[in-house]
């Protein structure tokens, strides 16, 4: 009888020592995947912050090739200096309405000029080749047909043209 009553009080020290131990490491196990499950929401921030702080970066590089101001003035004088520089005749130029975008703002400037093709290509060499983006959004090239007998070879190989065409730059809000 006492060696049952031995087994029967072993059993239910076992027993609760179990349950007790059970209970724990319900409580920690709960514990530990709240922590994991922080682990890796705070990992997640440190992506999208990393991401971020790349972004920001990149935009700060590529800021300086952006129009510093958001009005069309810089544009409008890039592109007199230019037709100055390659021998263009600017026959008209103005600003277009801008366009507004979520973070940017596209400045447009429509120009009518005169010139051989040697000054268009110059012309274009030119405006590609600024420090700053500006973009060639619409091209309308027509010859200039000189009439008469005393037209020259060189005319006839260069000739004049008439091109109205529309530049845009960047600015970011």
């Amino acid at each position: 009888m006492k060696k049952n009553a031995l087994i029967l009080i072993s059993s239910l020290i076992v027993f609760v020592s179990l349950s007790m131990v059970k209970s724990i490491y319900q409580k920690q196990s709960a514990e530990i995947k709240k922590i994991r499950k922080s682990i890796a929401e705070e990992q997640q921030k440190g992506v999208f912050l990393t991401r971020i702080v790349a972004t920001e970066s990149i935009i700060k590089r590529y800021c300086q090739y952006l129009s510093s101001t958001k009005e069309n003035r810089w544009l409008l004088g890039q592109l007199s200096d230019i037709a100055d520089q390659t021998g263009v005749s600017l026959i008209s130029i103005s600003p277009c309405l801008p366009k507004e975008g979520d973070k940017y703002v596209s400045l447009s400037v429509a120009a009518e000029i005169r010139c051989d093709y040697n000054q268009f290509g110059n012309f274009i060499s030119k405006l590609e080749s600024s420090p700053q983006l500006i973009r060639l959004d619409d091209v309308q090239l027509t010859v200039i047909r000189e009439s008469g007998d005393n037209i020259n070879i060189a005319a006839q190989m260069n000739p004049l043209a008439k091109v109205k065409l529309i530049v845009s730059t960047l600015y970011l809000k």
